[in-house]
């Protein structure tokens, strides 16, 4: 297998958006544009889980992914009700669309082994949630900062993590695009 860099959460300085709902203080982090966060595989959501330390984070990072598991956004700390309904949430300063969530728990020790029936529960509800507003749950990590467990490989019997994934690059996008389709136009530019 070919060694590809993984993609990092930007070393420029970047800093959140502060929010405040009710008594809980959260941000909402945008990666750096020219340094997009793509997770193509398990090893990258692992890579990213292990650096979410690097954020002015305390307990959770919900990231929000577009189709080609770009990051358009991480949720820092957001409030229950946030995490839970993203999808149907009017997020401050989130204007890129987004189809699919990661949730990253920190935690100060990652017990090694299956899951627990209260971690199965909890999984397979978020992923519900999730699926009822039209998202993708990919995974819920658990990390401590060394150690990174996935909850949709020990509750899941078919993980997204399994299946073939390659992300389009922007130019193939761009293969296909006619920006004014079979339109007819005049010697002069304009449309018919």
């Amino acid at each position: 297998m070919p060694y590809h860099s993984r993609p990092r959460i930007s070393r420029r300085r970047r800093h959140p958006l502060a929010l405040q709902s009710g008594d809980i203080d959260w941000s909402i982090y945008h990666p750096h544009p020219d340094d997009p966060i793509v997770i193509a595989e398990f090893g990258d959501a692992a890579m990213l889980a292990a650096e979410a330390f690097h954020l002015p984070v305390r307990k959770e990072v919900l990231v929000l992914l577009d189709a080609r598991r770009r990051v358009t956004a991480m949720l820092l700390d957001p409030p229950a009700e946030v995490g839970l309904l993203v999808g149907m949430s009017d997020l401050p300063g989130v204007e890129t669309p987004f189809s699919q969530t990661l949730a990253i728990l920190l935690e100060d020790h990652v017990e090694v082994g299956p899951p627990t029936d209260d971690d199965r529960s909890g999984y397979h509800g978020l992923r519900r949630a999730h699926m009822a507003q039209g998202l993708l749950l990919l995974d819920v990590l658990v990390t401590d900062g060394d150690v990174v467990r996935s909850l949709a490989i020990g509750c899941d019997p078919e993980p997204v993590w399994f299946d073939d994934f390659e992300p389009l690059d922007d130019l193939e996008l761009l293969d296909d695009f006619e920006p004014f389709g079979d339109l007819p136009f005049e010697g002069d530019g304009t449309a018919a």
